[in-house]
């Protein structure tokens, strides 16, 4: 047995026997330079994952630091035009392929990954050579169910050919068999880079000796941060925005990983995950205390993409480190008979999406912040992103929703029967609208929930027929005729994610299908445990090969039936691929979605969507349910509005619901602070009728104990809202409990929490003026 084998045999009966003594998910992952290393996560009551102890390998003593205007002056200049220069560094002893972008209006230099790398004292000699590695990738071996990484610098070669206004490399991995050409192109205000996958060659991917490859990470190190060069942070859009700030001491903590447009639900876990927040756009950002920055965007591949974020010593290395890690080909497990190791399996056929494009635009400002990334964004989804301003000036709204009726378990003579119940008919829903229209809210958008009965039983739903169980027809047609003369806009909800048999739509033809092979069933989980609740019943995840169809029937009856506006739940900020025979991938899915939007827009005329993955905002008219938080991952240092500070002055926002909160009064005043429009879920029967069902999380929504409160605090809110309302922010800060916000009509608000009043423009409105009852009840009440 040689040195490698014997290596590998070691690691190998280490492995095994850890995993004959607990329960445990491995995964392979073998280095082609013979560096084996073996992840493995223990399933447990803690979720967090232990870093392995390492210790830095000691540097060459034939490392030479190198200076890096002296080695930007030695580069071969490939690119230049008013604002940039693009250099690589085409010295074939240098053993990398280095990019150089400066920026003519102050000279800085953005490198492709660190010039002294090499000389990294915190990291491993394989370490070094991944930081400077303009590619890395993982590759598969179905047959054995091992997975490998590749880095560039190490295990590659590369040759390189000029291009117009750039350079493409194309990389060679003789031991994996994978050859993938990159192109780099040197734009008016930003640096392209460009995989086409249909240039990728895998060696007899097919062939059960074959290997894929499962992802890859471009320019990883791109704009990486040393711990001895500047502070700064990098700006992350998950939930409503967080930083990260460099070198902040959290190398204990786990590095940040957030897929974009959230996780895929096909692949159902058996056990809960953490709840956490989603992340809705496909891009990151540096921030450099030197006044220089990068706005990252994933413009194609952001389906499959996944940002990766690490702080200098938690990486493995003085650097920090953020970058996009792009899915190339599914995975899943599952388990065979009473084994408790699962088994992975990945994703047959060829790569899926077509092209994967990311932009870096560098900014530079003395004073440059993170509202600069959210400007550089936000300028980028108008002109190369399809997304038009839909806000207009002088206008806020009030955005109610409400819920409709449920299936719930009835005693009949004594025996349990599941029955359609109402909890807001169509008259209790005009009630409600008419008591807030008589407190003085002028402005209303109502979403309404489980209107027919295919809403009701959770069937497939699209054919726009009030449920009888409501009222029916005619007293749908009252309460359209009531919302109509009083400007009340009104958006039917559709949630036709998750499914059961009826309405032309089968469990047995139409559920999603796992690259495992088996159905997509969406459980429910023990609240306490965190397993599944065997008490109630799962349900089959609606495979997107019917979207097409499904939403064209939507729009055709939405239209017949004289409705103006849709709200189809879920699927604006949801995105799963059906890896059955016709085999879609994610980014397959986001397509036939925004075609599906861009059908139902042209046909129904208005689109409300719940949540938004970018891809969904050129089609929206309102977004609801905005998170004003991050998911609060240790590694996090601050939460900001990013999501509020890109798209406020583009589509009118609307907050999570207000009434939903611990503390409703603080969560008024954090959505005024970034100028969003407030929401409330309401129903009309008593909350105890909600037992036992699919709303029992709606404890807090009977329009009694809110009707007043709701008025009286949209009434507070809207001579300000009015007055930002159509206008971008340009500038956010908190100072303790008090938030400073600037918007690009001039308008200035300073919003007190502790104080709990507002000042718009120097004048005052105090909270307890309008407000005086205190969590949706009044002194009598209580």
């Amino acid at each position: 047995m040689n040195g490698k084998s014997f290596k590998k045999f070691i690691i190998a009966m280490l492995v095994l026997s850890m995993i004959t003594t607990s329960q445990m998910s491995t995964s392979f992952m073998v280095d082609a330079e013979d560096d084996v290393s073996v992840e493995a996560t223990v399933d447990g009551d803690d979720d967090s994952v232990q870093e392995e102890e390492y210790e830095a390998d000691a540097v060459d003593e034939d490392f030479v630091a190198r200076d890096e205007q002296t080695l930007f002056n030695s580069m071969t200049t490939i690119a230049e035009n008013d604002n940039f220069i693009l250099k690589y560094n085409d010295d074939e002893e240098a053993d990398e392929d280095l990019l150089a972008l400066q920026n003519k209006s102050n000279g800085f230099i953005w490198w492709s990954s660190p010039v002294n790398a090499m000389g990294d004292v915190n990291a491993t000699n394989t370490l070094r050579q991944e930081l400077k590695s303009a590619l890395t990738f993982t590759y598969g071996k179905p047959a054995d169910r091992t997975t490998s990484n590749q880095r560039s610098a190490k295990n590659g070669t590369s040759s390189y050919e000029t291009i117009d206004n750039g350079i493409k490399i194309t990389f060679k991995f003789k031991k994996a068999g994978i050859t993938i050409p990159v192109e780099y192109t040197l734009e008016d205000d930003y640096l392209k880079v460009v995989v086409n996958t249909a240039d990728i060659v895998e060696d007899n991917p097919s062939d059960t000796e074959g290997q894929i490859l499962t992802s890859m990470t471009l320019l990883g190190s791109f704009g990486a941060v040393s711990q001895d060069d500047c502070d700064g942070y990098f700006v992350i859009p998950d939930g409503s925005g967080a930083l990260i700030n460099f070198n902040n001491g959290k190398t204990s903590a786990k590095s940040y990983s957030g897929k974009v447009y959230g996780s895929d639900v096909a692949m159902v876990s058996t056990t809960a995950s953490a709840y956490t927040q989603q992340v809705n756009f496909p891009m990151y950002g540096i921030v450099r205390d030197d006044g220089n920055g990068i706005m990252a965007v994933a413009v194609q591949g952001d389906a499959n993409a996944t940002i990766k974020s690490s702080v200098s010593i938690q990486s493995k290395s003085s650097y920090n480190i953020c970058n996009f890690e792009f899915t190339l080909r599914s995975t899943d497990t599952y388990y065979m008979g009473s084994d408790t190791t699962p088994l992975t399996v990945f994703e047959k056929n060829g790569i899926k999406m077509d092209t994967i494009e990311v932009r870096y635009y560098p900014l530079a400002d003395d004073n440059l912040d993170y509202t600069d990334i959210a400007e550089c964004y936000r300028n980028y989804l108008l002109s190369d992103g399809g997304v038009t301003q839909k806000e207009t000036e002088n206008s806020s709204n009030m955005y109610v929703d409400l819920y409709g009726g449920v299936e719930k378990l009835t005693p009949v003579c004594g025996i349990p029967i599941t029955l359609k119940t109402s909890i807001t008919s169509f008259d209790d829903a005009q009630t409600i609208l008419s008591q807030l229209k008589d407190n003085g809210t002028d402005n209303m958008v109502v979403s309404y929930h489980n209107w027919t009965n295919a809403g009701i039983k959770n069937q497939v739903d699209y054919k726009a027929t009030p449920s009888n169980t409501l009222g029916g027809s005619s007293d749908f047609k009252s309460l359209k005729k009531f919302l109509d003369e009083n400007g009340i806009l009104l958006y039917p909800v559709v949630e036709n994610d998750t499914f059961v048999s009826g309405q032309g739509y089968y469990t047995f033809q139409n559920t999603n299908i796992r690259v495992s092979g088996s159905y997509s069933r969406i459980i429910s989980y023990d609240l306490a445990f965190g397993e599944q609740d065997s008490d109630k019943d799962s349900y089959s995840l609606l495979s997107p090969t019917v979207f097409n169809e499904i939403y064209s029937k939507l729009a055709k009856n939405y239209s017949s039936a004289k409705l103006s506006g849709v709200s189809i739940g879920d699927m604006t900020s949801l995105l799963y691929g059906d890896y059955g025979k016709q085999s879609l991938c994610r980014e397959d899915t986001q397509n036939i979605v925004t075609e599906s939007l861009s059908n139902i827009q042209s046909t129904v005329g208005s689109v409300l969507g719940i949540g938004a993955n970018e891809y969904t905002l050129p089609y929206l008219d309102h977004i609801t349910d905005v998170p004003l938080y991050s998911s609060g991952y240790d590694v996090f240092d601050a939460d900001i509005p990013f999501y509020q500070l890109v798209m406020h002055g583009v589509i009118p926002l609307a907050t999570t619901p207000i009434n939903a909160s611990a503390d409703s009064d603080t969560l008024l005043l954090q959505a005024i602070a970034t100028g969003m429009n407030p929401r409330y879920d309401m129903i009309y029967e008593e909350t105890s009728t909600l037992k036992d069902t699919e709303y029992d999380t709606l404890y807090y929504a009977n329009y009694e104990y809110w009707v007043d409160t709701a008025s009286k605090q949209y009434l507070f809110a809207k001579d300000i809202l009015d007055a930002v309302s159509g206008s971008y922010i340009t500038s956010y800060k908190q100072v303790d409990d008090i938030i400073f916000t600037e918007y690009a009509n001039g308008t200035k608000t300073e919003v007190n929490i502790e104080d709990m009043s507002v000042k718009l423009n120097g004048v005052e409105y105090k909270y307890s003026d309008y407000v005086t009852i205190e969590g949706g009840m009044s002194d009598e009440e209580e």
